[in-house]
């Protein structure tokens, strides 16, 4: 976890995003500090790229059962992922990121939305579902800083899964979603890509052997492999995880 944490923040600085005076927008904090949240079920937070930091928030540590004054930063919310979630939650902000960076967003509003689990102050864990937007922009109309809007959901969400969806208000996100897309790019071996290849034509190991010229066993070793490392439980799973993250 140490690893992944420290490469978000590395990759935040390797941005190179830069504010210029006078062309920021959406720095009144006043709305957020007056915004309404449900006591210890959301919470709201402004994230800036160019300092790799949280410059404000509201309720994230009553979310995670921490007390009131509990200091949030960066670094300590990025601990809070779940193991299992934090290389997916780092590869979808990273396409993200990266195409906010290298694009003009004054003219639209893109929006993420992004499911994962975060630990509380007792070891548990949370789903929570976060929204994201911008919340500043530079000369180049490229997103400085965003706000986020976190809510628990696991009274309505029962699965362990990294679930994501951009939208946006005058724009294609096509583009966008390809640059997420790339960063699952070699998420799965050259051989895994190709046993799924098959298992999305619906076959069984046995004909998946045939078609690949390897034994059933070693199929069934890289089906189970596949499958853990996508923290699937079955084909349609793997498939919908397949399809969401652009690998098929």
């Amino acid at each position: 976890m140490d690893k992944i944490v420290a490469g978000v923040l590395d990759f935040f600085k390797e941005a190179g995003l830069g504010r210029e005076t006078g062309v920021a927008i959406g720095s009144d904090l006043s709305w957020i500090d007056t915004f309404p949240l449900v006591r210890g079920k959301q919470a709201i937070y402004i994230v800036d790229w160019e300092k790799a930091q949280i410059t404000f928030g509201r309720g994230v540590g009553e979310l995670l059962g921490y007390d009131a004054g509990e200091n949030f930063d960066l670094n300590k919310v990025l601990q809070q992922y779940h193991p299992d979630d934090a290389t997916f939650v780092q590869r979808i902000i990273k396409g993200i990121v990266t195409h906010c960076s290298q694009h003009n967003s004054s003219d639209c509003n893109e929006y993420l939305r992004l499911t994962y689990r975060l630990q509380k102050a007792d070891g548990s864990y949370i789903k929570v579902l976060r929204q994201s937007t911008v919340h500043e922009i530079n000369g180049n109309g490229q997103m400085v800083s965003n706000v986020s809007f976190l809510s628990d959901i696991s009274f309505i969400s029962y699965n362990n899964k990294v679930e994501w969806d951009v939208y946006a208000n005058n724009f294609d996100t096509r583009e966008l979603r390809e640059m997420v897309y790339k960063e699952f790019v070699n998420f799965f071996t050259r051989r895994e890509l190709e046993v799924i290849a098959q298992i999305a034509k619906g076959e069984t190991n046995a004909q998946i052997a045939d078609s690949l010229n390897i034994s059933k066993h070693t199929v069934s070793t890289h089906r189970k492999n596949i499958l853990a490392k996508s923290h699937c439980s079955n084909a349609a799973d793997l498939l919908s995880f397949c399809k969401g993250n652009g690998i098929l």
